[in-house]
């Protein structure tokens, strides 16, 4: 029975993902759970780093420079900070994708694939985009695999749903491989 790992196949429908400036998503190897104020699909509470309050003596920083230090940040794997920066650009843009779409490119690195495909649909509702239609794609097809893998495990030996289950699971495993 040919049987590849589920990550080997992950890495290879997130090796097309659409990232940070060319920049492709790679899999976690381990899925985070939910942060604590995540409650429910489009509720994300931000947690925001300290660099980005206001000085007492001066202005509040710019949309530029919260951009720049939450890609620094993404780019250099400080996830809590480049998640509370992009936060932050969402509620000072409201009515920018980018954001979102960064938000959710950060979530799939994660495993937190449930956020990261809430951030993807806020990103197209501002702005429809292939890349963020790719990669939200990409987000619920490992979703799938990884209900059908758990039903798989629920269901009893001589149901015919596992049955089903485990060759559509091996059908989908090797058109990934190809």
């Amino acid at each position: 029975m040919f049987r590849v790992p589920l990550v080997t196949v992950l890495a290879i429908v997130l090796s097309g993902c659409a990232g940070m400036d060319g920049l492709s998503v790679t899999p976690a190897s381990a899925a985070a759970p939910l942060q604590a104020g995540e409650s429910g699909p489009g509720s994300i509470t931000p947690t925001l780093p300290s660099a980005t309050a206001a000085s007492p003596s001066g202005p509040p920083p710019s949309s530029e420079f919260i951009e720049e230090r939450a890609r620094q940040a993404y780019e250099t794997g400080r996830w809590d900070v480049a998640e509370g920066y992009y936060l932050q650009l969402t509620r000072i843009k409201p009515r920018d994708a980018n954001p979102w779409f960064q938000l959710g490119n950060l979530y799939a690195e994660q495993g937190r694939l449930d956020s990261a495909e809430r951030a993807y649909r806020e990103s197209l509702r501002r702005r429809d985009e292939a890349r963020t239609l790719h990669n939200l794609g990409l987000v619920q097809v490992r979703l799938g695999v990884g209900a059908l893998r758990e039903s798989q495990k629920r269901l009893p030996p001589n149901d015919p749903a596992r049955l089903e289950t485990r060759e559509f699971l091996r059908t989908l495993l090797e058109a990934a491989a190809q």
